[in-house]
């Protein structure tokens, strides 16, 4: 059986497709996993891992006033992560990831630990979803990363033409 990543690669590669990725949660391990695919090459732009509300802020240009509105692990940022990607790497498929995969962050009772926030921005269009997982912090991390591939697969096939 093939890997979401594969199934995500394949597809891109299909449509002549690049894609980007805005890391937060996930630390670079989006981009490792598409990296393992061969001739990646084609469809690989490259990641920011913006861990750091720092990076948020500086490189991805994320307002200071909507992380503190929202808190750095929530939708709103992670849409303006997927849009602000548009203007550093040029690609087709803007993904963004944020989330809390252990205690310490800005979880909540409504936004507990495993709580996952997605963006995908493709073709000026924004699609959003949000998951929980439960698990060790790395658990959640591959949980969040095959979830995104198959968001961004499923997306994309109810978008793409042919």
């Amino acid at each position: 059986m093939k890997r979401a990543e594969q199934i995500l690669s394949d597809f891109l590669k299909q449509h002549h497709l690049t894609i980007a990725f805005a890391e937060s949660i996930t630390c670079g391990l989006l981009v490792h996993k598409m990296g393992t695919i061969s001739d990646t090459s084609e469809i690989l732009k490259g990641s920011i891992v913006c861990y750091d509300e720092s990076v948020k802020i500086t490189l991805l240009q994320v307002s200071k006033k909507l992380i503190e509105k929202h808190t750095a692990e929530s939708q709103q940022v992670t849409d303006k992560l997927a849009v602000n990607l548009s203007k550093i790497i040029k690609a087709d498929v803007y993904a963004a990831v944020t989330g809390l995969a252990a205690a310490g962050g800005s979880e909540t009772k409504s936004k507990p630990v495993g709580t996952v926030f997605y963006s995908v921005c493709f073709r000026k269009k924004i699609f959003r979803m949000r998951s929980k997982f439960n698990g060790s912090p790395m658990e959640i991390k591959e949980k969040a990363c095959e979830q995104l591939f198959k968001f961004i697969t499923a997306g994309l096939k109810s978008t793409v033409k042919g």
